[in-house]
């Protein structure tokens, strides 16, 4: 051996045999010496800082930890100091001391606490991510009668993260680890966990929890109502058996027969069976009653209607629609006209794959599936009909709109702006307004061009023309304001749409008037009497148009002279000589003592559309569907029925025009024939 390896391996051996030497408080000293020295320094702590105020012994045991630098004793020091801070409220310096604990000393006797109490501050401070890896990690080295605090703790940090399969996983755990009361407090949460988990997810941890878990009772129960909700009846039926067999006796088990019972229950169909299901309690009552009178009239005899009461509530509806369907055997069924239960009811009857005849008004319900169809009048189609007659047959191409901001005034002016864009049209000015407004005269003003005159070149060159020929200031004045009064509106449309109720139509027609914008598109003598009056050779009057909102006694009430010549929708006019709508009416009132409205009419088209599916041989729900999309054409009161691609009822819209103060359904060639300019004036004297 060379004497080089010869120094080496002696000073090795020398330093193998000399005792270890740590640092402490600065100090260096051997092992032995530095642990008796730890061991005094903490039972000096204990005895000191048990008599310290909490914040203050939490921050001596810091520094103790400080001091006892790398010795084993720190370690005992952080860990303290971790839990005081904890009992202070204060996670974030908990976990910074359990942090030192566990980067310095990882095989400490401590540890495997310190990383349970790291992870339990962690979600204390609001970092449920870092916390479920922290408990996630140590779980399984637990002993079992430490694992239901842990357990509980990364359920709730699972459920915080957004990481709903470990949430279930946990719940579960804790579940096995309970019994009693205390057990079905952790099962409720286990089921509320379950509830929260994506369908494939449920698939998963179904194939992959052990049979023993206390979660896949409520799995399967998952399972087989989503199974069902997708319209896979035989798939839920599958897993409600295997949830009956495998887990008798459970409240699981109990859900999972009810379905079972009313899987069972929605194949018994009754064809002579047709269910209503309206608002006949609170403030929606009104409507449920005239839907009936409407319903009894086009059904007819021969068949036994079953009523439900929704309550206008969408848990009402869905329970309605629920209680026909599987306790009656409802066939079909009419119903949801609120706006607030429509949605809901759809849905229960595409689930329960019933033939549903919504009367809602409300957008999208038919989205809800292929057996859900409407008979009512939308926005969609009242924009579509007034744009068609303005464009198509009046050739109108730029318009004004008006809309009180209220959903009926939002949803008819939406719909009225696209109609116009997709024809090719503009809309030139828009404004709304609240609801209840009286004064419209600033509105209209600003729409013509009246409210900002300073802004308007013609009235800026007459305002200099006065100057010049006038020079005494108080006629100067008085010549001003008749020029402001008499200076001709702005309106380069054609029509102005106010979908609104007749009550402010009352304020918005005669507030256009003032502003000198002429709406007797009807009376060619009237126009050119104020073309002679005015001087303004150049005037063209400007065509009112609305919705069914007008249709009401208050319109010539309150509007007058005003509303002259204007046109207008609606789905029903009771007053019309269309030949199926004068039948109805007369029937209705011959039965009831008083007219129909739109309710009453369109239930009435819905039970006849039953009806007649039923007639042409459909004695079954699917049948019914089928029978149901293939209407074309069919007479009603509010016109001839048809079904679109949506199921969305078509038919004709009733066109009315204020004529001689009096209110007059169009004929046909003035809606829709060959061009024959705007509607005829009245006869003198009418």
């Amino acid at each position: 051996m060379r004497p080089l390896s010869r120094i080496l391996v002696a000073l090795c051996l020398v330093a193998a045999g000399c005792p270890k030497r740590v640092v402490v408080n600065g100090q260096e000293m051997s092992e032995a010496d530095a642990r008796s020295r730890g061991l005094e320094e903490l039972a000096r702590a204990r005895a000191d800082l048990a008599r310290a105020p909490p914040e203050k012994a939490a921050e001596g045991w810091e520094a103790v930890a400080a001091r006892l630098g790398e010795t084993p004793e720190a370690a005992e020091a952080w860990f303290q100091a971790g839990i005081a801070w904890r009992g202070q409220r204060r996670p974030d310096r908990a976990s910074a001391a359990f942090g030192q604990l566990l980067a310095r000393f990882p095989l400490a006797p401590q540890a495997l606490a310190a990383k349970r109490e790291l992870g339990l501050s962690q979600l204390e401070e609001g970092r449920p991510k870092d916390a479920l890896s922290t408990l996630s990690s140590l779980y399984d080295k637990l002993a079992p009668e430490e694992r239901l605090p842990v357990a509980r703790a990364a359920a709730r940090a699972a459920e915080r993260a957004g990481q709903p399969v470990q949430a279930v996983r946990f719940r579960a755990e804790a579940v096995r680890l309970t019994e009693g009361s205390e057990r079905e407090h952790e099962q409720l949460l286990l089921a509320d966990a379950v509830d929260q988990l994506p369908f494939l997810d449920v698939a998963r941890l179904r194939e992959e929890l052990p049979a023993d878990s206390p979660a896949l009772p409520p799995l399967l129960l998952k399972l087989a109502k989503v199974r069902w909700h997708l319209r896979d009846a035989e798939g839920a039926q599958a897993e409600a058996r295997e949830l009956t067999g495998r887990y008798p006796g459970t409240s699981w088990a109990a859900e999972a027969q009810a379905l079972l019972d009313r899987l069972s229950r929605r194949s018994r169909v009754l064809p002579n069976v047709v269910g209503v299901a309206v608002p006949l309690s609170g403030r929606f009552k009104a409507w449920g009653e005239a839907i009936l009178e409407g319903v009894a009239m086009g059904l007819g005899e021969g068949f036994r209607l079953v009523v439900k009461d929704t309550r206008g509530e969408p848990d009402g509806a869905a329970q309605a629609l629920e209680e026909l369907a599987l306790a009656e055997g409802a066939i079909a069924v009419i119903g949801g006209v609120a706006n607030a239960e429509a949605p809901r009811a759809a849905q229960a009857a595409q689930e329960l794959e019933l033939p549903f005849l919504s009367l809602a008004k409300t957008e999208r319900v038919t989205d809800a599936g292929p057996y859900v169809f409407r008979v009512m009048l939308t926005a969609e189609a009242q924009a579509r009909a007034i744009a068609s007659w303005a464009m198509g047959k009046r050739g109108m191409r730029r318009f004004a709109l008006l809309y009180p901001n209220i959903p009926y005034g939002l949803e008819l002016a939406s719909a009225f702006w696209d109609e116009v864009e997709a024809r090719g049209g503009e809309i030139r000015g828009a404004e709304s307004y609240d609801h209840d407004r009286t004064s419209f005269a600033p509105l209209v003003k600003g729409m013509v061009g009246k409210l900002w005159l300073d802004e308007r070149q013609d009235y800026v060159e007459q305002v200099k023309e006065l100057a010049k020929e006038e020079k005494d200031p108080f006629r100067r004045r008085k010549a001003l304001e008749k020029l402001r009064d008499r200076i001709a509106p702005i309106t380069d449309f054609d029509a102005v749409f106010v979908p609104d109720f007749a009550k402010n139509v009352g304020y918005v027609a005669p507030a256009l008037a003032v502003e000198d914008v002429v709406t007797a598109t009807c009376d060619s003598r009237e126009v050119e009497k104020i073309r002679k009056t005015t001087g303004r050779e150049d005037l063209m009057p400007v065509q009112l148009i609305g919705t069914n909102g007008w249709n009401d006694p208050q319109l010539l009430e309150r509007a007058g002279r005003y509303v002259e010549c204007a046109v207008f929708v609606d789905g029903f006019y009771a007053a019309s000589q269309r030949p199926e709508t004068r039948r109805f009416v007369e029937a209705f009132h011959q039965k009831y003592a008083h007219s129909p409205t739109i309710l009453e009419a369109s239930a009435h088209d819905a039970a006849r559309l039953v009806r007649l599916s039923l007639e042409r041989g459909a004695r079954s729900r699917d049948a019914l569907r089928s029978e149901l999309s293939r209407v074309k054409e069919v007479p009603g009161a509010t016109g001839d029925l048809s079904f679109d691609a949506r199921r969305e009822v078509q038919k004709q819209l009733f066109f009315l025009t204020v004529e001689g103060r009096a209110v007059r359904e169009l004929t046909p060639a003035e809606v829709a024939g060959p061009e024959a300019g705007p509607p005829a004036p009245a006869a003198p004297g009418r």
